[in-house]
Formats: structure tokens, sequence, C-alpha cells
């Protein structure tokens, strides 16, 4: 059954963030997600699964293990072994040749910012925003990505409808709303809007009355804004520590927040148990950040050396979207006039970014990281997939970015982390069986998990990647072709 039948049951649930039943899903400290349903809509799962004739790629190692076979038993990998496997009564799936790997791995989406800036701020209401939410939900699980840290919007009860099995998607890390300051990456009200001037400061523009973002300065508005976050569920903060190029107000080289409010943010989310992830660009920004104990850095582009090798030795993690410095970034409608001549020599100056991240030891993370129309985000995240093996040099690096280095990081989310269960991003005992079945090997041609050159001339019309046969989350089957 498609999910859009399930929109009338569905919406108010996300719109409101309405809890589930505790029957249906057990408090486990975090936001009523981690356990499953026993009433699982949508989902093919058996108790035990045998997967045989495959070469594994586990996330880790670049080279697959050939002829291999894997046992999922419940939602958990219990064996992987080139050596025949018992079936037992199990399922039996014949890969046939193909690769076996770990589910994909999105460390920077955003699934609630799913329309353009102009009618999400004029037009659009909350149901606008939640309905387009399950399609968006849907479709990154249709692409390969099982998991998904959403850095900015009000995700809690779609995660928990997605947890509890009444939607289909991937699991999911919600930030909540993300914080700014005024005059910060996330202030998005016009210059004509209530709360532009100090006279009227306070009202909202929709960004925040939808809950994708939140405006607070100084140290009390900063953790209750954190401490609000957390209440809903979040698994990590999000933070603005400097500007950006698809916001009007703030120049992409400022530095946001002071050191006092960011360490306050930072100590409202160690005592809960997880961590601070800040979108910033510069050293200054970034430096700023660490000092607080700041993990994840989101885009990063202008950062030296220096910074990039501090980050490294205090264990942080770079999520940049690479599209940011593509040739292609100049066609982007969302980026304003005034600042595409700007972002177009930034991408130039700034072309060996990533390859200079893995040259000083920085663990890099995969991130689309796109916001507006769904549809565009589609396109750009299947872009972002090839245009990374361009610019890392390598389709091993990028699959490791997109699954065990992914895992990694988003176990940083501690005691907050609703998937303690198992290890993600990587095929092993003990590993949630989060898993692909692709045509080819994506380690010799991205292509096999839709990675394309494509973006803004690509088909606008979401289709499915055929390479990918096979899509399990948590051991259930939603999508095999195997036999076409």
């Amino acid at each position: 059954m498609s999910a859009r039948r399930f929109f009338a049951y569905v919406v108010a649930a996300i719109a409101l963030g309405a809890p589930p039943a505790l029957s249906e899903v057990p408090y486990n400290g975090a936001y009523l997600a981690g356990a499953e349903s026993a009433a699982i809509l949508h989902k093919d799962k058996a108790e035990r699964t045998l997967i045989t004739n495959v070469h594994v790629f586990d996330g880790v190692n670049e080279q697959r293990l050939m002829n291999a076979n894997v046992l999922i038993e419940g939602n958990l990998i219990s064996a992987v072994s080139a050596e025949p496997i018992e079936p037992d009564g199990a399922v039996v799936i014949d890969g046939r040749g193909r690769t076996l790997m770990p589910g994909l791995i999105d460390g920077h989406a955003h699934v609630m910012i799913n329309q353009d800036f102009g009618p999400l701020e004029h037009d659009r209401d909350i149901t606008d925003v939640a309905i387009n939410s399950v399609i968006v939900a849907e479709r990154f699980l249709m692409d390969g990505f099982t998991t998904v840290r959403d850095m900015g919007g009000p995700a809690f009860g779609l995660a928990r409808a997605i947890n509890s099995g009444r939607v289909v998607g991937p699991r999911l890390y919600p930030s909540g709303a993300f914080i700014s300051q005024t005059s910060g990456h996330g202030d998005f009200r016009d210059r004509a809007d209530p709360g532009f001037s100090p006279n009227d400061a306070g009202d909202l523009s929709n960004f925040e009355r939808f809950g994708n973002g939140t405006v607070a300065d100084g140290v009390p508005a900063v953790l209750r804004a954190a401490r609000l976050n957390l209440r809903n569920g979040a698994t990590q903060i999000k933070i603005m520590g400097g500007g950006g190029g698809s916001s009007r107000f703030d120049p992409i080289d400022t530095t946001q927040y002071s050191a006092q409010e960011i360490c306050a943010i930072v100590e409202a989310a160690a005592d809960w148990g997880t961590y601070v992830a800040a979108h910033t660009f510069t050293d200054r920004a970034v430096n700023r950040l660490l000092d607080c104990g700041v993990k994840t850095f989101e885009h990063g582009f202008f950062i030296s050396p220096d910074t990039m090798q501090r980050i490294a030795a205090k264990g942080g993690y770079v999520l940049p979207q690479m599209w940011g410095i593509s040739p292609d970034i100049a066609k982007n409608p969302n980026i304003p006039k005034s600042k595409k001549v700007l972002v177009k020599a930034l991408a130039e100056k700034y072309k060996d970014f990533g390859r200079n991240l893995l040259k000083n030891g920085v663990k890099v993370v995969f991130a689309s990281d796109y916001v507006g129309k769904f549809e565009d985000a589609e396109r750009a995240r299947r872009y972002e997939i090839w245009w990374r093996t361009k610019t890392f040099n390598s389709n091993f690096e990028v699959l490791k970015q997109m699954t065990s280095i992914a895992g990694e990081m988003l176990a940083l989310s501690g005691l907050r982390n609703p998937y303690r269960e198992g290890k993600l991003g990587v095929i092993e005992p003990g590993a949630y069986a989060d898993i692909l079945l692709v045509d080819g090997n994506p380690l010799e041609d991205i292509s096999a998990i839709g990675g394309t050159n494509k973006w803004f001339d690509a088909d606008p019309e979401w289709k499915p990647i055929e390479t990918i046969r096979l899509i399990m989350l948590s051991g259930a089957v939603y999508k095999n072709t195997l036999n076409r």
C-alpha cells in the first residue's frame, strides 16, 4: 500500500507530534522511537533470512568478500561467511553474484524543509510540510538510504510514525529546530516582517512557527531552545555558527554566537548524553566551536590545514555538501543572485577542499544538505554521490562516508541514540540488518547506487534506481526486484 493512502491518518500525528500509545512503542529514554511495533505495516519481515551468493562490501574494507553468505536473525546480522551457512528454516535469497552492502546514511539532510523558501514563508502551513515529509521519507528509503540525520525541522512525529510502522522511511536522527542568533543563518525574517525591527522584535517567521529553526540570543534563551529540542526528542543539537550562501542577511564569512552561548548549549547537550553540530565555514568560527566541544562541523569549506588538524585531533567530523563547490553551483535557484558570483568564485578557490580534509586526517561524512523543493533535493542527492567521487578521487572513500564513518558519527548521540541495539553502516555480526543488494560494483561504478553527473538538467520526476535490487531495513524487505 502506498504511503499516500496514509496521509489522512498520519498528518495530525506528524504535524502535532502526537506520541504513539506506549503499548506500540516503549519508552527508551530518547523519543519513543527505538523499539519496533509488533504491528508493522508495509513490511515483509522473516524471523531468519539467509542471503547467498553475494560479494560483500562491509563498509570498512576496500576489497569485497567474494562469494559470501549473510545470515539475518530478527533485525540484526548474525553471520557473514565465505563458507556455506545452513539455512535452518530461514528464508533464502539468492543474490546471484550481486554486491551486498550496508544501507546508505545521509549525515545532513532536511526532510522537513521540503518547499522553496518563498512558498514556505508565505503560502504554506504545517500540513503542507507534513504531507511532503511522508513522500520525502519514502523516497529516501527507496534510494537506498536506510538512515538520515535530519538537521533542522520538526521531524519527531515523522520519526515516531516510521518506527511504529505507520509510514515508510529511514531511521531518523532529528535535531529539531536549528538554533540561530538574531542576524544569523537561521534568521529568515524579511525586512518588512514584524520582528525585523528592534521595536517589534519577537514575532516569528514561518520558519520558526513550523519548528524548522528558532532565533535565540543570550545564554538563558539558547539554553531554553536547546532544552526544548531535547525535551521533544532531539538526538543531537544543531546551531548556526556562521553565515551561509542561502540566507540573505548574514555574510558567509561571519562568526555567529559568542563563546559563552556556544559553551552553554554544548553543556546542555552533554547533560543529556549527546552532542552539538554546527553550521560553519571559517577558521575563526570553527576554532571557537572546538573550544566549547562541538563535535561535527557542517560545511567548513574555508578552513585551513591547521584547523583541519585540530578537528582531527579532537575526534570531530566534517560534513560538507560537496555540490557547494561544484561547477554547477551557479545553476542553483535557491542561491540569491547577489551571492552567485561570490559562490562561484569560492567554488574555484576551494576546489581541493575534500582532498585536503583527507590529507589532514579529518573524518568526513556524506551530506546531501539541500533545502527547497524535495524534487530538487532528490536530484541534488544523486548528483552529490557522483560529484564526491570526483572531489575525493575515490569511490571507496565516498562509500565509507556513506556507511561506516557515518555510523561512527551517529553513535555520538550516546544516550539519546534511539538505535543502540546494533551498529549502523557496516556488514558484520551484531550490526543492524540495513542492507542493499545492487547490480555491479559501486567501488568501481558509483551509478550502481544512483550517482549521476546530472543535476538541474536531470529528469525532475523521481524514478527508482533500477540497479538497487533489494532494500532491507532492520531485517525487513522494502524492495525486492531480484526476479525481474
